[in-house]
């Protein structure tokens, strides 16, 4: 896998991304982190957190259940595994949404390697993207109520390093994948909740 670029890059990224989404009239709720680096050559390297107050397990179900991610998360419009490589799953994911006056969309066959229930590492094997590759961290977090019991909580972390083909504006595609990622993780979380 590619160098990851310094932690401290990703904080000191200028741009707002919950500002972004508002313009959009997306509202991000603030306890969703996401930042963006560029890394050059038309790269961009996103990360989001968001922290899920349920069991990582039920995170990782959610998460797991690729035939039915289209059915609660946005602007996914098919998700199904297409067969096995190597130790991992073929995932066919197929994304859309208009943008402006037209309809975007983007089909991606990711290797989607699962490593219970800490990780779930994806490299695109076909698509439109030139590069699309990263994870999904599962950690623990425990912190007590207000009447001193643990409660357990999962932080769920996505990163992603992205390099779309020359015929999408980069800029373009770094912004709705910022601010569907903030959707995304959100829809997650609602739907760990509800299980």
């Amino acid at each position: 896998m590619p160098s990851q670029p310094d932690p401290q890059d990703l904080l000191e990224n200028p741009e707002d991304p919950q500002a972004a989404a508002l313009e959009e009239g997306i509202p991000i709720p603030e306890d969703i982190q996401i930042q963006v680096v560029d890394l050059g050559e038309r790269r961009r390297q996103l990360q989001g957190r968001i922290p899920i107050p349920a069991e990582r397990e039920r995170v990782w179900q959610v998460l797991t259940d690729y035939d039915h991610l289209a059915e609660f998360v946005p602007n996914l419009v098919e998700s199904r595994v297409i067969g096995y490589e190597k130790g991992c799953k073929l995932i066919r994911q197929v994304g859309s949404q208009k943008l402006l006056f037209a309809k975007f969309s983007a089909t991606v066959v990711l290797a989607v390697e699962e490593i219970f229930p800490q990780q779930l590492r994806f490299q695109k094997v076909e698509g439109d993207f030139l590069i699309f590759e990263g994870f999904w961290d599962l950690s623990v977090r425990v912190s007590r109520t207000e009447s001193f019991l643990p409660t357990q909580q999962t932080l769920l972390t996505y990163h992603l390093q992205v390099k779309p083909p020359r015929r999408m504006p980069i800029g373009m595609v770094e912004r709705r994948i910022r601010q569907d990622l903030a959707v995304n993780l959100q829809a997650i979380r609602e739907r760990s909740l509800s299980l």
